[in-house]
């Protein structure tokens, strides 16, 4: 894959600067049960057959629009954000959701979150976590979409594996892309540490870091699929049980107000553009003729909704509140 690394890294890694924002007022607060976690609005529980998924906001982070999005014109930008209700001169505020999967003994994780890498307004997943009554050690299966420091920054704490029990799986081409020393050295400086990262994960959790390839059942009721372009080997997880599913669809789509009006549109960490785009046509006409169940690790939390047809573009629709 020939990949613009120099041009898309110094991007991204300018844009990483830009994401670490003040503090404003999102520190952890201790509690202790489901419910007060669910009243923070920090977790919100939904059933996928017999297994309960809960969507897990692990903070948000701020950038300017005009330097997130990319391949849209600026008039196009603004009445995009403006038919939102967003403010075009203000900063975009991104969530950051991770997913919890409990079935029987089975506690999974899909991604886990950013940790300490983009300032105090992240790194809201631990918490929740034990509020939730989930034990690090508990946590037997970590399912990454791919690499990019704000999921998989949870992995680790100071250095060590923060799930010392887990099994993680993630596509081969992902790892292989960003525990590549040789593409690596080629990245500016600004941009290694999300190289570093990776490295560090990887040789943290070794052999309980299990890659796997295209579309395969990952772990029973977890089926991978490739949507390349975002990363490499961007993936996303489809969740069946018991007749229902919902389709975990990663960074497909990062800033919804702009990119289903406008598929062609991107983001500055898309690895290869081009196949992004590619990607963002094809699954979304898939996930709008077949009305699928879907979430996304950017949408607006608790991130759950379907994507519709408008016109000759698609519309993010947010499911409905689950009050039970």
């Amino acid at each position: 894959m020939m990949i613009d690394l120099t041009r898309r890294a110094a991007m991204a890694g300018a844009a990483a600067a830009i994401l670490i924002p003040p503090a404003m007022g999102m520190g952890t607060r201790p509690v202790r049960a489901q419910g007060a976690a669910r009243a923070m609005g920090l977790a919100y529980p939904r059933q996928i057959g017999g297994i309960e998924l809960t969507a897990i906001s692990d903070g948000f982070f701020e950038i300017p629009a005009d330097q997130m999005l990319i391949n849209i014109a600026p008039e196009e930008l603004e009445a995009a954000l403006s038919a939102a209700f967003i403010d075009p001169a203000g900063p975009l505020r991104g969530g950051v959701t991770a997913f919890l999967l409990r079935e029987g003994e089975r506690t999974v994780l899909v991604d886990t979150g950013a940790a300490d890498l983009f300032g105090p307004t992240v790194g809201q997943m631990p918490a929740t976590l034990a509020a939730l009554g989930v034990a690090p050690e508990s946590v037997d299966t970590v399912l990454l979409t791919h690499m990019h420091p704000d999921h998989i920054g949870g992995l680790l704490a100071e250095g060590a594996p923060a799930y010392p029990n887990a099994t993680v799986h993630v596509n081969e081409v992902d790892l292989d892309f960003w525990t590549d020393e040789a593409i690596a050295s080629q990245a500016p400086a600004e941009a290694k540490g999300m190289f570093d990262r990776a490295r560090a994960t990887a040789a943290a959790y070794g052999e309980r870091l299990l890659p796997f390839a295209g579309e395969t059942e990952v772990i029973p009721g977890a089926t991978s699929l490739p949507l390349p372009g975002h990363t490499p080997g961007h993936t996303g997880y489809r969740i069946v049980s018991e007749g229902a599913e919902i389709l975990l669809f990663g960074d497909v789509a990062n800033v919804a107000p702009v990119q289903f009006p406008h598929p062609e549109a991107g983001v500055i960490f898309d690895i290869d553009p081009a196949l992004a785009v590619e990607t963002r046509g094809w699954f979304f006409d898939m996930l709008a003729t077949d009305r699928t169940l879907v979430a996304g690790a950017h949408m607006a939390f608790p991130a759950i909704g379907h994507v519709a047809r408008a016109g000759n573009a698609y519309a993010w629709v947010p499911e409905p509140w689950h009050y039970g």
